[in-house]
């Protein structure tokens, strides 16, 4: 058996004539649990081995610190206060379409 941390990786097991590895996991975050839940429906995966193996597989890592994901939320309230600045400006006549074609006739000429 290998024990590392909170991972136990138990001696392959015998069942229906084949070989099978178990994993347990123990004292997973709640967060971390329903990312990993999100994921796994996400990737359209049926069991947690096989969402396991498309991670392995797919041979990227993102590591996020907290740092990056606070920097992530504000640069979307700030594109949101953006959208919502310019929707506004939009609200009356010209409207965008109609500007868009102005301009572009401008250009063609």
């Amino acid at each position: 058996m290998v024990i590392i941390d909170k991972l136990y990786i138990p001696d392959n097991l015998k069942i229906h004539g084949g070989l099978l590895a178990t994993i347990l996991i123990k004292n997973v975050p709640e967060d971390l649990l329903k990312e990993l839940k999100r994921l796994k429906v996400e990737l359209g995966c049926k069991t947690w081995a096989e969402l396991l193996a498309k991670l392995v597989n797919s041979g990227k890592t993102i590591l996020l610190t907290k740092e990056n994901l606070e920097e992530m939320r504000i640069g979307v309230q700030e594109f949101l206060k953006l959208k919502s600045a310019v929707s506004s400006m939009w609200a009356d006549a010209p409207t965008v379409l109609e500007e868009l074609r102005r301009s572009r006739r401008h250009e063609a000429h």
